[in-house]
């Protein structure tokens, strides 16, 4: 039986996990929660012999009431840090009207997470929007930075204080994506030109609201989190894979920081994706040896992959999102300890890698996929919100624990 080697991260390394608002707070009236809800969505899911209800967030895991169970939760893995999000369509339900009741309520949830000797990685937008503005167009509508701006001012006035690090947007290029061109998400369009719109005012909205964090705090740390896919010419040997490949990490991992003029303190990666080219539709052929519930290919050493390509923007690296649906827990402690043996590669090479945060603490509600994917630590009983620890948690708290990762 092969020995057992033991990977030390750097001292002060940060183990976490992430959560997003919308997905575990329940209770929140949004563009998503109106979209869930529409006539046409019910008869396509009924159609596909699926149950509307499962596709609704509704009550998610009640954690807008649970947030205390959720933090001992956090204590119990032994991280040092969480990432959690504030719900904007809560803070401003109407245009211009502060609910200030619920920045109350998100100053307790801070308040205990720091009496928890939790780091805070606060997300400020993660794809959802209020109502009001979804009515005048969402991002493609160039006034939603002043809009976004506004927001980003009072929460770092109320509630600044408390936070370690700021997530402006999570994952832009997936609302873009999935939002204005495939239609898969809210808004729901299939139009290249208010792609652009969008686009381009979320890169905006980043750099007005990265100088206003650092006007109120000088020494704030302030960046994004970018979904990194890893992506490789499927024969090494073919040109026109290798120059497809490249104009994909360009357009999907790159294009968008680069925009960014350097104003962003670190960034974060959510990697999930490796996409193996080739130059005929559908451009991607992996040969998927092992996949998740969700039926993505599991590639550790894209990890590797995707931290080398964003070390020339010399910034600190965390991995911000990274984890897999699986309901019956048989892969997730075998991914997490692959994954971390990569992200110590990297360090090794001179990554300035300081973190990795796994996603997710609990059983969400995943998006356009409903409560059917299984990413938490800790199952959750949505009927109960009974919260379970799986067996790969305790793996994961001891490698927090010993800020170590045994691997073969």
């Amino acid at each position: 039986m092969p020995k057992q080697k033991i990977l030390k991260f750097p001292a002060g390394f940060l183990w976490g996990v992430s959560t997003s608002a919308y997905q575990i707070e329940g209770g929140n009236v949004n563009d998503w929660s109106q979209w869930e809800k529409l006539e046409a969505r019910s008869k396509k899911l009924s159609a596909e012999g699926k149950k509307p209800a499962d596709y609704i967030c509704g009550s998610a895991c009640d954690s807008y009431n649970r947030y205390e169970e959720d933090l001992d939760l956090v204590k119990n893995l032994n991280c040092g840090a969480y990432r959690l999000g504030i719900e904007w369509s809560r803070i401003e339900p109407e245009q211009g009207q502060w609910n200030l009741k619920e920045v109350e309520h998100y100053r307790q949830v801070l308040q205990a997470a720091k009496a928890g000797n939790l780091k805070i990685v606060l997300t400020l937008w993660h794809w959802t929007l209020p109502l009001w503005l979804t009515a005048q167009g969402g991002w493609a509508n160039k006034k939603a930075v002043e809009y976004f701006v506004r927001y980003v001012e009072l929460i770092a006035g109320e509630l600044g204080s408390y936070v370690d690090y700021w997530v402006i947007l999570n994952e832009p290029m997936v609302h873009l994506a999935n939002g204005y061109l495939t239609g898969k998400f809210p808004p729901n369009k299939k139009n290249i030109f208010q792609a652009c719109k969008a686009y381009n005012n979320l890169t905006k909205a980043h750099l007005m609201g990265y100088g206003i964090i650092h006007k109120k705090f000088r020494l704030a740390k302030v960046g994004l989190t970018m979904l990194t896919n890893y992506f490789e010419p499927a024969r090494r040997w073919c040109a026109g894979e290798w120059l497809i490949a490249k104009l994909a990490n360009h357009c999907w991992n790159d294009r968008f920081v680069k925009k960014l003029k350097n104003k962003f303190d670190f960034l974060g990666l959510d990697y999930y994706f490796h996409d193996r080219i080739v130059w005929y539709p559908p451009f991607k052929k992996n040969l998927n040896a092992s996949v998740t519930g969700m039926g993505w290919e599991i590639f550790p050493q894209g990890i590797y992959k995707v931290l080398k390509n964003y070390k020339k923007f010399n910034k600190p690296l965390f991995v911000m999102e990274n984890g897999l649906a699986d309901a019956k827990d048989n892969k997730r402690a075998k991914f997490i300890i692959e994954h971390l043996k990569y992200v110590h590669q990297a360090i090794g090479e001179g990554g300035d890698v300081q973190g990795y945060f796994y996603w997710s603490l609990l059983d969400n509600f995943e998006w356009a996929d409903g409560f059917a994917p299984k990413f938490g630590l800790y199952s959750v009983d949505h009927k109960t919100f009974k919260r379970s620890a799986r067996p790969s948690a305790k793996v994961y708290a001891e490698i927090c624990k010993n800020n170590a990762v045994e691997v073969d």
